[in-house]
């Protein structure tokens, strides 16, 4: 028979396992794992985010009215100016004036006021 002849501080192995990682012997690695997906998401989520940000923005860019469109567009009250006449008697201005519709002639300033709002 073989006798034991180790004493008892030799008889414990090298390497103790690690209570704390579930018994692993080797030393404890943290992964990166976890942490690179975390970032991988929050990245897409911003990007995401930045791109229908992006596109409300331009949409609403699109649904103003330029000035060269509001140039461009017939004013129906400019056109009964033209139709007046160029006299400078009392009658002919009086004319002028009932011709005239003076109705819509606030109109305009509610949608500037809605303009200024947004």
């Amino acid at each position: 028979m073989e006798e034991n002849n180790k004493t008892p501080e030799q008889n414990i192995p090298d390497q103790v396992p690690n209570v704390e990682t579930g018994g692993d012997m080797s030393e404890e690695k943290k992964s990166s794992g976890p942490f690179v997906g975390i970032v991988i998401i929050v990245l897409v989520l911003v990007v995401g985010g930045l791109y229908f940000w992006g596109s409300k923005l331009s949409k609403e860019r699109q649904d103003l009215v330029t000035p060269e469109e509001i140039q461009a567009e017939a004013d129906p009250s400019l056109e009964a100016l033209s139709t007046q006449s160029t006299s400078d008697a009392v009658a002919d201005i009086e004319a002028d004036l009932d011709t005239t519709d003076l109705g819509g002639l606030d109109a305009e300033l509610a949608d500037i006021d809605t303009e200024f709002s947004l």
